[in-house]
């Protein structure tokens, strides 16, 4: 229970950064395919999107496209390792990413609790590079029964903050999410929330972002 509130607290904490800011909304829906492998091993598939409305405006606009591939490695009951590769095309252009993650896992009697550390640089052609330190806190809930079944909901929420340096920049950004999810067969489930992550807030006026997420996972 006081993880559990734990994680409340770090979902609630970072809406409280606002004063003068600016606000952007926007759909972010993605699709995850992940195969398991002999030997602990294990591969996953993303593609995400991102659309937004922009200045208040019921105006549409695409930003971009991520498609990743990374492979996993479980080096204890309760660990992975994985490194990936991830591909961006926005406006045009083409940013490429290597990503670097650990993931600990600790499965309560109710619910699942992750901590994902991670690093990640990204190799942009008209800007300099940028390379992030980042660490997530999530918790997956079911919404009946003591584990998550077929036909069943449940609640998740989340918690991550990025640290991103480039050249001598630094920032730091904070993200919370909520979601409800249905456990649809054995090997799929969909999700619907939102994403908020507010940024800039160090040095400049903070900005604020709403993501309404779709998230489909598949098991192959």
């Amino acid at each position: 229970m006081r993880q559990l509130l734990f994680i409340l607290f770090w979902f609630i904490s970072p809406m409280m950064v606002w004063g003068q800011a600016e606000v952007g909304f926007g759909f972010l829906p993605s699709v995850n395919i992940n195969k398991k492998l002999p030997k602990d091993w294990a591969i996953n598939f993303k593609t995400e999107s991102r659309q937004a409305f922009i200045e208040e405006e019921v105006k549409y606009e695409y930003l971009q496209t991520d498609i990743s591939l990374a492979a996993s490695k479980k080096i204890s009951l309760n660990s992975t390792i994985a490194a990936g590769y991830l591909l961006r095309i926005e406006g045009g252009v083409l940013k490429h990413r290597s990503i670097q993650q650990l993931n600990i896992i600790d499965r309560n009697v109710r619910y699942k609790l992750a901590h994902r550390f991670s690093t990640d640089q990204t190799f942009d052609p008209e800007e300099a590079n940028e390379y992030r330190l980042r660490y997530r806190i999530s918790a997956e809930i079911p919404m009946s029964g003591e584990s998550l079944d077929v036909n069943e909901f449940f609640v998740k929420l989340g918690n991550e903050y990025l640290n991103a340096f480039s050249e001598a920049n630094y920032d730091l950004e904070i993200r919370a999410l909520g979601f409800l999810g249905y456990v649809v067969s054995p090997r799929n489930k969909v999700e619907l929330g939102v994403d908020y992550r507010i940024d800039s807030f160090i040095s400049n006026a903070a900005q604020h972002q709403f993501w309404a997420g779709l998230n489909f996972y598949l098991s192959i």
